[in-house]
């Protein structure tokens, strides 16, 4: 058996990627294809491939990577493709599900690397996802008789599935054929024998009974037996099937493999497990190019105040204060935010009825946990709540002022527009809604609700006052890449 993708250069790996290859070649896996993602990774994944006589490695960009394209960029493709460990160009394609690239750009990207594909006679490794008619169009404009390659993970309609063969395509299937839900038992029994291999996505999709735990190469004969099962044949005609396949595709002649062999003591995703939800999810942390480490950023907003007075209950509001400040965010995991803000107010607004007050300035202190829905998407929504600290400082009639300091929760609202800059890190906009409430009350010795000169004498009366702040506002975020 040869598996055809394997993301074996991941971090999942680092603790242990010697014995995890020790297993693959010691159960009877002849070669695993190791298919980079990003520039930055190239000579870590080729690495990987040079000192393992049986591991290959594919060469591309991701199109969640597809914003780190530039001229030099496709200079290491070039370079890393000429290697001699080198067997396709890949991890390509395009992915319309995640938005980490605008489809404009992960088209061309697609498009560049299949030309150089041809142009250093190579086969390419090809993701999809949500963008079978873009992709459909661009490998039939690109299709000139030279074009050869495997839609990895394969999985669709059957128009979508004859369409890929109609180009002369090569599928893989993954782990994800075992899952309780997979739907596509038509296409695995339909496709020619000659135009299908076996693939793993480690450390991704792993196969029942694995589900939920990390996937290797060593998995792969699962994927074997499901397909023998649909195609009802011997898994023995499925493995000698695949492994031809691949051979072929990737051009892993028999010399190559022998020599492999004998040199073996001497000698380490797509993948669409979020259509299954009743099962555990995928890996994807090797995808998060949003990951919000360490930022700081400026706070602008608007600052409501509505007070509650007592007794004689009755509201008062304070609306379209200017807020300003800063705000400090860390993340420890990439659903999670924390933030710490400072925010500035004054409320001159009394000063029309009242000149000789001095304005009430409120200063807030926010600790704010942020829950991000879906961490890896250009754009994130999230829900958000806190502790609070709030100063206070109050005008009185005699002209002084009453310093108070409250404690208080906040809770709202939001969403991040993230925006990476290559050597730069991540610029994010930030647009939330805060609602801040004081616990408890403050007290004041007059009721700004009654003239001074007031019959009753209501003005000089004390009052007690229980107060809430609505607080619409922006962030301007760096994140820079530290780590």
């Amino acid at each position: 058996m040869i598996d055809t993708h394997a993301h074996i250069d991941s971090e999942d790996f680092d603790s242990d990627r010697s014995e995890v290859i020790d297993r693959t070649f010691a159960e009877g896996i002849e070669a695993v294809i190791v298919p980079a993602i990003e520039p930055d990774k190239f000579e870590s994944t080729y690495e990987l491939a040079a000192t393992h006589k049986r591991i290959f490695a594919g060469i591309g960009i991701h199109p969640h990577s597809a914003l780190t394209a530039n001229e030099e960029s496709y200079a290491k493709i070039y370079k890393y493709a000429q290697m001699e460990k080198t067997v396709a160009i890949g991890e390509i394609g395009l992915d319309y599900f995640y938005d980490f690239a605008p489809r404009d750009v992960q088209k061309e990207v697609f498009r560049k690397q299949l030309q150089i594909a041809k142009e250093l006679d190579l086969p390419v490794i090809i993701h999809n996802r949500d963008s079978e008619d873009d992709l459909v169009g661009i490998l039939t404009e690109e299709q000139d008789g030279t074009l050869r390659g495997v839609l990895h993970c394969f999985y669709g309609s059957l128009d979508y599935f004859q369409k890929i063969m109609d180009l002369g395509m090569h599928v893989s299937f993954t782990g994800n054929i075992t899952f309780k839900k997979f739907a596509d038992h038509e296409i695995i029994a339909r496709v020619p024998n000659d135009r299908f291999m076996l693939e793993t996505d480690s450390p991704y999709m792993s196969p029942v009974p694995f589900r939920g735990k990390r996937n290797e190469p060593l998995f792969v004969k699962y994927v074997a037996e499901k397909i023998a099962e649909l195609k009802t044949i011997k898994i023995e005609e499925v493995i000698e099937m695949t492994t031809i396949n691949a051979k072929n595709l990737f051009k892993l002649t028999l010399v190559t493999l022998l020599f492999a062999l004998a040199g073996l003591n001497s000698a380490h995703s797509q993948g669409y497990e979020e259509d299954y939800p009743e099962e555990t999810p995928r890996y994807t942390k090797e995808y998060n190019h949003f990951k919000k480490t360490l930022g700081i950023g400026l706070v602008l907003g608007t600052n409501t105040i509505v007070e509650s007075y007592t007794p004689d209950p009755q509201d008062l509001s304070y609306e379209g204060l200017v807020a300003y400040g800063g705000t400090i965010h860390a993340s420890p995991f990439d659903f999670l935010v924390l933030s710490g803000s400072y925010l500035y107010a004054k409320n001159e607004k009394l000063l029309v009825k009242f000149p000789f007050l001095k304005p009430n300035i409120h200063q807030q202190i926010q600790f704010t946990a942020h829950f991000l829905v879906n961490p890896r998407n250009k754009i994130n929504f999230y829900g958000m709540a806190g502790p609070s600290i709030l100063l206070n400082e109050y005008g009185l009639e005699n002209g002084e002022v009453d310093n108070q300091t409250r404690m208080g929760v906040n809770a709202g609202l939001g969403f991040f527009i993230n925006i990476p800059v290559s050597g730069a890190g991540l610029f994010a906009i930030q647009a939330e809604w805060k609602l801040d409430f004081m616990i408890g009350k403050t007290t004041r010795n007059f009721d700004p609700r009654y003239e001074r000169n007031d019959p009753n004498g209501k003005f000089f009366r004390e009052t007690e006052v229980s107060t809430f702040f609505s607080i619409p506002r922006l962030n301007f975020m760096w994140y820079p890449d530290l780590f």
